[in-house]
């Protein structure tokens, strides 16, 4: 007689496959001819445990009308990476008494397997000495800090240890008495009163026109469901386009142009960005004022 799905199999060997469904069964059977030991399985299933899916959260906090920080692409942890600019920028958050500084991602520079002449542009190689330059370095902020990962550490110590930079920054920065968020890995979005600003951090290479990518993803968004502020991180470039009702940026970066960069011809628009804005009721953006804080090499 056929066993039906969800059964229990009962051949007559008295094995540990009698007290399982069929389904269980076949699925040992694939596990043993595989030749995984028991402690393999276990290290990959703790792997998996630590795993998360691409996730976006929400923070509300309130209010028309807002000013912030938005700076991008630190890539601490590479030789080419500017402390001097990260704390230019401390400094201006201060100065201008923003409400917050909003990251939109690779604030680490992870490590790419693929690319491993990379790890000599490095000063700080490995997650645990990245992470401690990143807590230093973030730590210098006296604002509330939202941020998203990006690719770097995403594609790296994420995809190749199961290890998300995010959760841990954010637990040893709030242990340094900073207030931080971690929004997510690629996407996160900031409410403030009902104006939806959206940090992204896409993957894939820049263009030859610097609004072409900003336009595109602007283009790929669902009517009715688009931020008033679009913050673009990963392309390393600086940029303001208004665009379907969208204000959108391109935050540039904290870190000077890598040998990947110069062998690939693109340019880094290293700075960051000071927005200050008044909403309408309905969160629309009624005024937006963007200054752009470049370093000139």
């Amino acid at each position: 007689m056929p066993i039906k799905r969800g059964e229990k199999e009962d051949n007559g060997k008295g094995s540990l496959e009698q007290m399982v469904s069929i389904e269980d069964a076949q699925l040992l059977r694939k596990i043993k001819r595989s030749g995984i030991n028991a402690i393999e399985l276990n290290d990959t299933l703790k792997a998996l445990k630590k795993q998360k899916p691409n996730s976006t959260k929400d923070y509300s906090i309130g209010g028309e009308e807002c000013s912030f920080i938005y700076m991008t692409d630190s890539h601490i942890g590479n030789k080419h990476y500017d402390p001097k600019l990260n704390d230019f920028a401390a400094k201006m958050a201060d100065e201008l008494d923003v409400d917050f500084i909003a990251h939109g991602g690779d604030i680490a520079d992870g490590w790419y397997q693929n690319r491993p002449a990379s790890i000599f542009e490095q000063y700080a190689v490995g997650y645990d000495n990245q992470k401690r330059e990143c807590v230093k370095e973030i730590s210098k902020f006296n604002k509330p800090i939202y941020f998203i990962t990006g690719n770097h550490t995403r594609n790296s110590f994420f995809r190749g240890a199961g290890v998300e930079i995010g959760d841990e920054l954010e637990a040893s920065l709030k242990d340094n008495g900073i207030e931080a968020h971690f929004l997510g890995n690629a996407h996160g979005n900031i409410k403030v009163g009902k104006t939806n600003i959206q940090l992204i951090h896409p993957d894939g290479g820049s263009s030859y026109a610097i609004s072409y990518k900003s336009q595109k993803i602007i283009e790929s968004l669902e009517s009715g469901k688009k931020p008033n502020i679009l913050l673009i991180g990963h392309f390393h470039k600086s940029e303001y386009l208004f665009y379907r009702n969208v204000h959108a940026f391109q935050g540039g970066t904290l870190c000077g142009q890598t040998d990947f960069m110069k062998n690939k011809g693109l340019a880094a628009h290293m700075g960051f960005w000071h927005i200050h804005f008044q909403a309408k009721k309905n969160g629309q953006i009624d005024t937006i004022t963007p200054t752009f804080f470049p370093k000139y090499t």
